[in-house]
């Protein structure tokens, strides 16, 4: 059976998250250990600030 990606719903979460430490991919964690509903803002900040990679041929 073929390894399937799995599915990010959002984009923030393309890159790791220096508040908590969560990586690329997984969802950010809050003061008590629980998963958040949204990501940390410093995480959107990464990724907002991350340059576009687009080629031109």
């Amino acid at each position: 059976m073929p390894r399937r990606e799995s599915t990010v719903y959002k984009p923030e979460l393309m890159v790791a998250c220096s508040r908590c430490g969560s990586v690329a991919g997984a969802w950010c964690y809050g003061k008590a250990g629980q998963r958040m509903k949204g990501v940390h803002e410093e995480r959107a900040e990464l990724y907002r600030e991350q340059p576009t990679t687009t080629e031109t041929s």
